[in-house]
């Protein structure tokens, strides 16, 4: 498998270089785009919540929430009082902060294994400022689409956790934490922390690169055709196909065509699948922690039906 693995990548990567070779100009061009995008929206909002939750995770913070919400947690998830704290910022923050979070907690051995895994179902969520500011507001124009994507969105991730709370067995009983070394300088904090965020970058270059090859040489072609015979709008159908390889993009196309039903829900399936950009910055982090590939690929799988069927129902009330 890895060695298969290893030869398609190869392969990509090879296409990738001729094509930039070939066309420069049109590649830099994109590259630039996502590095555009980087700097003025991921950068300017992902930065401070970086190292904000580096800093709360060192001032105890961390310790009074999982208190706080230990029993909740045990009860509707079967893990820690902990798994709060990161569900709690993943929700505000936005992708990748809970999988970074769930690894610099992994690294301090305040989770196993299998918790990571667990954890890694339910906190890996878009945020509020990205779903009701940039999608609701500045995509689609309306703050109420925002609402409802975010309210889907949400849901979905509570109810994902609830389904694989019998991962692993049982979650353990990390709200009472043992005592983690606080004294790291808030060099330490800022250094991690532009670390992550610039990784994030190179990963929306590289996607943002890698989305407009794929539509330019015809590669998803055959994808949009197979999803046009459910939408029956190739226009929509290439928005979204677009969307599973870099969300912010595909959510902008499909908000091009209108609010609807159809193009809201599709918008809502891809911030809760996150796009293969954002797959791949959530299993740079997860990967340090050893959590499953596997199993948070399937999380996300499912919480993309589901959040999908959710807003379908929240679209068909206020919409």
């Amino acid at each position: 498998m890895k060695k298969f693995t290893s030869v398609v990548f190869s392969v990509l990567a090879i296409t990738a270089i001729i094509l930039t070779v070939a066309r420069p100009a049109v590649y830099v061009a994109s590259a630039l785009e996502g590095l555009k995008m980087w700097a003025l929206i991921v950068l300017p909002t992902l930065l401070p919540f970086f190292f904000l939750t580096a800093i709360l995770s060192k001032c105890g913070l961390t310790d009074h929430i999982a208190k706080a919400f230990g029993k909740i947690t045990k009860k509707v998830f079967n893990v820690g009082g902990i798994a709060s704290y990161v569900f709690l910022m993943s929700v505000i923050s936005g992708y990748p902060v809970g999988a970074k979070i769930i690894c610099d907690l992994r690294k301090k051995g305040l989770i196993t294994e299998t918790e990571a895994t667990k954890i890694s179902t339910f906190c890996s969520t878009s945020g509020p400022l990205f779903i009701i500011g940039s999608v609701g507001v500045g995509m689609f124009g309306n703050k109420y689409v925002g609402f409802i994507l975010f309210i889907s969105h949400a849901l979905s991730a509570v109810a994902v956790g609830i389904i694989f709370r019998f991962y692993g067995g049982d979650g353990g009983n990390n709200d009472i934490l043992p005592l983690v070394n606080r004294s790291d300088s808030l060099y330490d904090c800022v250094y991690s922390s532009v670390v992550s965020v610039a990784v994030v970058g190179g990963f929306i270059c590289v996607f943002y690169l890698f989305a407009d090859m794929a539509e330019n040489t015809g590669a998803i072609l055959p994808l949009v055709k197979f999803v046009d015979l459910f939408v029956k709008d190739e226009k929509i159908s290439s928005a979204f196909v677009s969307g599973l390889i870099e969300c912010t993009r595909g959510c902008r196309n499909l908000s091009r065509s209108g609010i609807s039903p159809l193009t809201v829900c599709l918008a809502e399936s891809l911030i809760s699948f996150g796009g293969v950009s954002v797959i791949f910055q959530s299993v740079a982090f997860l990967s340090e922690a050893k959590a499953k590939t596997a199993v948070f690929l399937l999380a996300k799988v499912i919480q993309t039906v589901l959040s999908s069927l959710i807003c379908l129902f929240f679209t068909s009330l206020f919409l």
